[in-house]
């Protein structure tokens, strides 16, 4: 029992703290919106894309401010009709690290700053605009010096406007997502 101690206790003791003064973070999330119809017979199930994150941890504090960008979407063929879903995010991304050594743990969250989004058919394209969007999580990972390995589990909150008057109703993108994210911090 002492030697299985030891083995987990000895990587706490002696490894760096996870955070860096600066990360830099990338990503591949999925996503999974309520119940969207895209067409009369087709509804939105899951949509996967990228992210980008800077965040900049505070020295001596658990806690790390910065920007997250994301692209997430679908594309889908049915009866020979191409759709296409895209959604960008610019946000503000705050997070508050629990544990904070060789293994970090903590609360995420973001408000979106610039939310459009867009769904597209052979002949129209509506467009979406949000004032707000949200984000609320959990992330854990590993730091192995300067690279880091996580991941991240929340919810999403993305109602969207119509800009355009070709899809006739609002689009509701909320709903549970995961992110698989590496990155390195300096």
């Amino acid at each position: 029992m002492k030697k299985l101690f030891l083995i987990f206790a000895i990587p706490l003791l002696i490894s760096l703290n996870a955070n860096a003064l600066f990360e830099i973070r990338a990503g591949y999330g999925v996503q999974t919106p309520g119940e969207q119809d895209v067409s009369a017979t087709q509804n939105l199930s899951t949509m996967s894309g990228f992210n980008l994150d800077a965040i900049v941890e505070l020295p001596m504090v658990p806690v790390g401010l910065g920007l997250r960008y994301e692209d997430m979407g679908f594309d889908f063929n049915q009866s020979g009709v191409s759709f296409e879903s895209e959604m960008q995010r610019t946000s503000i991304l705050v997070n508050y690290r629990i544990i904070d050594m060789f293994l970090y743990f903590g609360a995420i969250g973001s408000i979106g700053l610039v939310n459009d989004a867009s769904i597209s058919a052979p002949g129209n394209k509506a467009e979406f605009k949000s004032s707000m969007t949200y984000s609320l999580g959990v992330e854990g990972g590993l730091s192995l010096g300067l690279m880091q390995v996580g991941a991240e589990l929340g919810y999403l909150g993305a109602n969207f406007e119509e800009d355009t008057n070709v899809y006739g109703s609002d689009l509701d993108l909320s709903g549970m997502y995961a992110k698989i994210l590496v990155g390195v911090g300096f």
